[in-house]
């Protein structure tokens, strides 16, 4: 028997994805199983039960050499799950639902993620050459996958992102106390940032970034699935989406105003995503006071739950 799981979307669904995956290997020892991502492959590096099983779906001979030997085909897609939708379940019981076909979840593992040696050191050697002080490192991940450019502002349609002013004000309060490491595309980093430090490199880069600083702050993007897989202390600020869908509350600090946001049908409905998107479209969006609360509620997660 082969199965063919496709995994599709973004870096923080493959992640999530894992915990299921694993599952399904210890469950299905008979089945010699292939999974297809778009793009996200080098993640599983290093995971002995999927690292040989991990294709990137665009590389030259997928359809002859995994597809037409496989007996089935999964493409899970947790946005169209109702246990999902209605928040009775997250990314990672939603990947194990679909794949696993149950909705008892309390046999999953944790994110598994595996860096070698010599990515902690390159991480570890970064953040000695670059602060000389001993103040805690925090990373911090301001805008998510679908936010761009437009002239001298960072934008986000879908309101994942922090408010360009909002991160601004986030950071220069950060930086009295903490060291700051800027983690995003360097395109979309801030000309008024003078205040981050802004490395480049690639996902297992940031991974080790994250697995070695002492907390993260961040959105809903990979760079928490990393934290959480590593366990790295954090607080995570959300704007349209739901703590209970795409993120980890017993984990972390969930920062947000108050109140739910509209739910946006992603891949199920496009005009009631884009309307949804517009009810949501301030709630990144952060005046100077809840700035500041949300320092305060940051400073008092890190004193429980980061050994200085």
């Amino acid at each position: 028997m082969r199965t063919v799981f496709v995994i599709d979307g973004g870096a923080g669904r493959a992640i999530t994805s894992i915990p299921a995956l694993l599952k399904f290997q210890k469950n299905n020892p008979g089945d010699d199983f292939r999974i297809c991502i778009h793009g996200w492959d080098t993640l599983f590096w290093g995971i002995p039960e999927l690292q040989d099983r991990t294709f990137n779906i665009d590389n030259k001979g997928i359809f002859e050499n995994v597809f037409l030997t496989a007996d089935r085909v999964i493409s899970p897609e947790p946005y169209r799950l109702p246990r999902y939708y209605k928040q009775q379940e997250n990314l990672v019981e939603a990947f194990d639902s679909l794949i696993n076909e149950t909705d008892k979840h309390d046999d999953l593992e944790n994110i598994k993620l595996v860096l070698t040696k010599t990515e902690e050191l390159v991480a570890v050697d970064f953040i000695s050459k670059t602060f000389d002080n001993k103040k805690m490192n925090i990373i911090i991940q301001p805008w998510g996958s679908t936010a761009k450019k437009m002239d001298a502002y960072t934008i986000d349609e879908s309101s994942r992102s922090i408010e360009p002013w909002s991160y601004l004000t986030l950071i220069k309060k950060l930086s009295q106390k903490y060291n700051l490491i800027y983690f995003g595309d360097k395109s979309l980093a801030m000309e008024d940032d003078n205040i981050t430090a802004k490395p480049e490199g690639d996902l297992r880069f940031w991974m080790a970034l994250i697995d070695v600083c002492d907390y993260f702050v961040g959105v809903d993007s990979v760079g928490q699935h990393f934290a959480k897989a590593f366990g790295t202390p954090g607080s995570v600020i959300l704007g349209s989406t739901i703590a209970a869908n795409i993120s980890y509350p017993e984990f972390f600090n969930i920062l947000k105003k108050p109140g739910e946001p509209k739910y946006s049908p992603l891949r199920i409905n496009m005009i009631d995503s884009h309307l949804a998107d517009r009810l949501n479209d301030s709630r990144m969006n952060f005046d100077e006071k809840e700035i500041e609360q949300f320092v305060v509620s940051i400073d008092e997660h890190i004193k429980k739950n980061v050994k200085g």
